[in-house]
């Protein structure tokens, strides 16, 4: 194993990389899997134990001080393992119950320089230090990506997470409630977030004024919209601007609702189109339910050359009537090249292959090619891409 070519050893942990989904559907990578194979030999040990490091998930105030000990226990060896971490996930909270300390979390950023994503689970309202505020400007002055996290009903997000790094271009926020932007006054003075986002989901309800704020420095710039409820008129008339440079839309869709089919109609430069599924590629088209009295495709654009494919909890009439309803869709798309389905554990296949088999028969007969894709859609990374293979994943060794 000592003398296999780099490239095949990349290929051995990139392809291991992910757990199986339907082992764990969360996407989280395999550590069990790099463990092992950073215990091979030593031509394994450094690309797989880069990967080990290069997502640290659930870091919190039980286990903080073990990992900065590691960071930290050798200038030569700590600061080469800090420099592996690209995404970093990291529990706070008000009162520090279980979430990690100011100081701990600066000192953290601190030993990560290389670090462009960064995901905070909050409790309670986050409240920082003047003090702490100037040190993570400077410790995550690398970041691209943000994802926040409020386990409230109702959670309070103050503007000072947006302003403190510009540099963001990928903002998800997500909780238990109904988004609510803090400071109201100060956001009217400064006329809006100061970001240029290229992406930004939001998981919860928020009022057209917390959107219109948070994309108010967005107008060239915003490419991947993703919010995950019934849009009204008024949603609309705020998003509108941006429609026709989104190459990526993902919204709740059914036939008592019209305004997301209007938005539809507004967005020229869609690429592709991804349905029934809850999170996704870049550079598509998701619906989070799909009409199946209105006709979808009138609605779509043109442009669109990948479809992807994702059932969940259908029955075997179900699944049958929503293959139909894709496959007119299929029918109406003229530069649709590519259909990328998710590949199914054989028990989960049971009563449906047939099914499989004839839209398979009637994609091919189109000319469409059908990609299986075993990994699933939501474990690309928050990076910029131009163009590429439709249907294929950003890999776990990709470098930013």
């Amino acid at each position: 194993m000592s003398f296999l070519p780099s490239e095949l050893i990349l290929c051995v942990l990139e392809n291991g990389y992910y757990t199986p989904w339907w082992d764990n559907p969360t996407g989280t990578p395999n550590y069990k899997l790099l463990k092992a194979c950073a215990l091979v030999c030593r031509t394994w040990s450094g690309p797989a134990q880069s990967l080990i490091f290069r997502s640290v998930i659930n870091i919190h105030a039980y286990n903080i001080h073990q990992f900065l000990a590691a960071l930290l226990s050798s200038a030569a060896r700590g600061r080469a393992l800090g420099d592996c971490v690209r995404m970093l996930e990291i529990s706070m909270s008000a009162g520090r119950r279980i979430g990690c300390s100011e100081d701990d979390f600066v000192n953290l950023l601190l030993a990560c320089p290389q670090v462009y994503l960064l995901q905070l689970n909050v409790s309670g309202k986050l409240e920082l230090e003047e003090k702490t505020l100037k040190k993570l400007k400077v410790a995550g002055r690398r970041l691209k990506a943000l994802k926040l996290f409020f386990w409230e009903r109702q959670p309070p997000i103050s503007p000072y997470l947006f302003w403190m790094w510009p540099n963001i271009e990928f903002l998800h926020i997500g909780s238990d409630g109904p988004l609510v932007l803090v400071d109201a006054r100060e956001l009217a003075q400064r006329k809006g977030v100061e970001l240029c986002l290229y992406e930004l989901q939001l998981t919860r309800y928020a009022p057209p004024e917390a959107i219109a704020c948070l994309l108010a420095s967005s107008a060239n710039s915003l490419r991947i919209l993703d919010l995950e409820w019934h849009l009204t008129e008024r949603d609309i008339d705020i998003i509108a601007p941006h429609a026709p440079h989104l190459r990526s839309l993902r919204i709740s869709c059914g036939d008592s609702h019209p305004a997301p089919l209007k938005l539809l109609r507004m967005c020229t430069a869609l690429e592709e189109l991804v349905s029934w599924v809850f999170k996704s590629l870049s550079r598509q088209l998701v619906l989070y339910g799909m009409p199946e009295r209105s006709p979808l495709a009138p609605h779509l654009a043109p442009t669109i050359e990948c479809f992807k494919l994702s059932f969940t909890n259908s029955s075997r009439q179900g699944f049958s009537l929503k293959l139909q309803a894709v496959m007119g869709v299929v029918d109406a798309l003229p530069n649709l090249r590519v259909v990328t389905c998710k590949k199914y554990p054989q028990q989960e296949l049971v009563g449906y292959a047939s099914d499989l088999q004839v839209f398979k028969a009637k994609c091919r007969v189109k000319g469409v090619e059908v990609v299986i894709s075993e990994l699933p859609s939501w474990c690309e990374d928050p990076v910029k891409t131009h163009r590429r293979k439709p249907g294929k994943l950003l890999t776990a060794v990709k470098v930013v």
